[in-house]
């Protein structure tokens, strides 16, 4: 029986060996502006191995979730993926994951956090440079950049083993807006002090640069510790300081080293842990102290009632690792992570236009947030949707404070592309280039003969718009050539740029001058912040036809109230008049008494509007 049982097995691993499909991967290298400059001379090119899944090549419209792995100590990206000699090749694991149905397909990548102690913590310090800004920002930022990764949070996991088991946890804990699942294996370094034996001591108190070579593990793993949690930029050659020296400890060196275990510092994270969708935890129970541990963590989580996976499992720190990936991690992300890059939701009731509208995210631009009429077979040769590109207050990386409004207007025959994704994301801000992004992108889309908004889209006919600091970034744009008209709300330039909040365009008065086409200011009366802004950046437009409205709601508008609000109808007549050439809706803006001087409440000036012929 036990050898028809191993003859079995044999066939079915065979078997996944030949029919299971094969992906690709592939090492590159990443300049880290992060990494510059570490004292120990560690260079800021980092190698990274990137796996991409079996469909990736043949699906080139699909994109996919992105799980980031980290490496332990003394270990390489290459060793784990076969680059070189290794105890696990990662990418034989992952598809033999696939072939048994036990994973969906992702890309996974591996940065190479080899350094001169072999191994960096995935800390930060001048010694060893910020990897934590290496890995949570510049590396996840290249992939979103140069791969196609759904680009969200909810769609990237972190996991490890060993040391990347507590960078994992380290990372995941600081960074729960970078990644959303997190799954630590047989993690290290999560509690305990710091060596003070004398002979270790007395040892590397005078090593060499040439002794690191020859160094044990205690060694290595001593001064790397130190190098990741007690730096010293005053103490060559290794610019770090050790937990004793001259036979004496030193306790403000084992305090910083202590600070840094995950045990320790756990409690300071307990409202980010319970941001993170999914946290998993598991451990050998032959893995002397890392067990244990681990058993601790599971019961502070617990305390909290923070949900969370623990597992213990017979093993030691090395001999399952294969089998808990293939088996346990990458079926934990597969059910944690988002897969599907199309989200769609009905705001209200679809708004009050002719065109019942939608809210979706496309596979094709996972950057952005669209709202478009539902039934897109209304459009075609003769009759166009015109495309508004929209940034949000704040330079929110997500458009969820003006869904209502945004919303609506596409209900009247729009495309609306909002910079962001839902759900809200305010620890995130944007970038003025991605207005300019949503425009290449429709343009794209309604030249691809695959595309669902092919030739149904009036790439003539461009607005760009946004609120408050939207506002600034639809300004740092005005001067494309491809911009029919602007909208500025509840914005205006700055006197002194800079002086807002970080992130905030760098916009002068005198970019004023390089708007070409009709603009709208809509502001909240003299209760709105940026009043004063908004009504001199008026005065200062001379050259193009320039509408000012004023309803005393301050900065905030009525963005949010039913379907948009008094702020919606008006930008919607607007758009109307500019984009489709609605010349009754653009008697809202013109003659001696525009129209909206009738609405209640509202306040106007202009210049130039009755040259306007559309």
């Amino acid at each position: 029986m036990k050898k028809f049982f191993l003859s079995s097995l044999l066939i079915c691993l065979a078997y996944y060996s030949v029919f299971a499909q094969k992906g690709t991967k592939e090492r590159i290298q990443i300049h880290s502006t992060a990494l510059e400059g570490n004292l120990i001379g560690d260079p800021a090119e980092r190698d990274v191995t990137v796996y991409l899944p079996p469909s990736y090549n043949s699906n080139p419209e699909s994109r996919y979730p992105v799980l980031y792995m980290l490496h332990g100590f003394t270990d390489t990206d290459a060793q784990w993926f076969g680059w070189e000699d290794h105890w696990i090749n990662l990418q034989t694991v992952i598809e033999e994951s696939l072939a048994e149905g036990l994973s969906k397909e992702m890309i996974v990548v591996m940065p190479n956090a080899y350094n001169r102690f072999k191994g960096s913590m995935y800390a930060s310090s001048v010694t060893i440079g910020d990897w934590e800004t290496f890995v949570t920002k510049e590396l996840v930022s290249h992939i979103d950049d140069n791969y196609r990764t759904i680009a969200k949070k909810e769609s990237r996991g972190l996991a490890g083993h060993s040391m990347g088991g507590y960078g994992t946890l380290r990372l995941g804990m600081k960074y729960p807006d970078v990644f959303s699942s997190i799954y630590a294996m047989s993690p290290c370094c999560m509690d305990g002090g710091a060596s003070t034996e004398e002979a270790l001591m007395a040892k590397l108190e005078n090593f060499t640069v040439e002794d690191l070579d020859g160094a044990n593990f205690f060694e290595i793993a001593t001064l790397a510790t130190s190098a990741a949690f007690a730096p010293n930029p005053q103490n060559p050659p290794f610019y770090l300081d050790l937990p004793a020296k001259n036979g004496e400890a030193r306790q403000e060196v084992i305090n910083k080293i202590i600070a840094n275990r995950t045990l320790n510092f756990v409690d300071q994270y307990v409202f980010h842990l319970k941001r993170l969708k999914a946290i998993a935890i598991d451990a050998g129970l032959q893995d002397r102290g890392i067990s244990e541990a681990t058993k601790t963590l599971h019961g502070i989580l617990e305390a909290y009632e923070i949900p969370h996976v623990y597992e213990s499992y017979e093993g030691d720190h090395l001999n399952r690792i294969a089998e808990r990936i293939q088996t346990k991690a990458l079926p934990f992300f597969t059910k944690n992570l988002v897969f599907q890059s199309t989200l769609s939701e009905i705001i209200e009731d679809g708004g009050t236009g002719d065109f019942t509208a939608i809210m979706v995210t496309e596979a094709s631009l996972p950057t952005h947030t669209v709202f478009k009429p539902q039934d897109m077979g209304k459009f075609g040769q003769k009759n166009k949707l015109p495309i508004i590109a929209w940034g949000n207050g704040a330079c929110f990386d997500s458009p969820f404070e003006h869904v209502n409004f945004l919303n609506e207007v596409a209900s009247h025959g729009f495309l609306v592309v909002a910079i962001g994704n839902m759900p809200k994301q305010t620890d995130v801000r944007s970038q003025s280039h991605k207005l300019l992004d949503a425009i290449d992108w429709a343009i794209a889309q309604n030249s691809d003969p695959k595309s669902p908004y092919y030739q149904k889209l009036d790439t003539e006919k461009i607005a760009v718009s946004g609120m408050s600091c939207g506002g600034l970034q639809t300004l740092e744009v005005a001067d494309d050539p491809r911009i029919s008209t602007v909208g500025v709300f509840n914005s205006g330039v700055l006197p002194n740029p800079g002086a807002g909040m970080p992130g905030m365009p760098q916009v002068s008065k005198e970019q004023l001058g390089n708007i070409k086409v009709p603009t709208l200011y809509l502001l909240g009366g003299e209760s709105d912040i940026a009043y004063r802004n908004g009504m001199d950046d008026f005065d200062r437009i001379n050259h193009v036809p320039v509408f000012v409205g004023n309803l005393d709601v301050g900065h905030g508008g009525t963005y949010a109230q039913p379907h948009g609000g008094d702020y919606a109808r008006v930008a919607t007549h607007w758009y109307k008049w500019q984009l489709k050439g609605d010349e009754k809706a653009g008697k809202l803006f013109t003659g001696k008494t525009p129209g909206l001087s009738k609405y209640e409440g509202w306040k106007w000036d202009k210049k130039n509007m009755d040259c306007i012929s559309k």
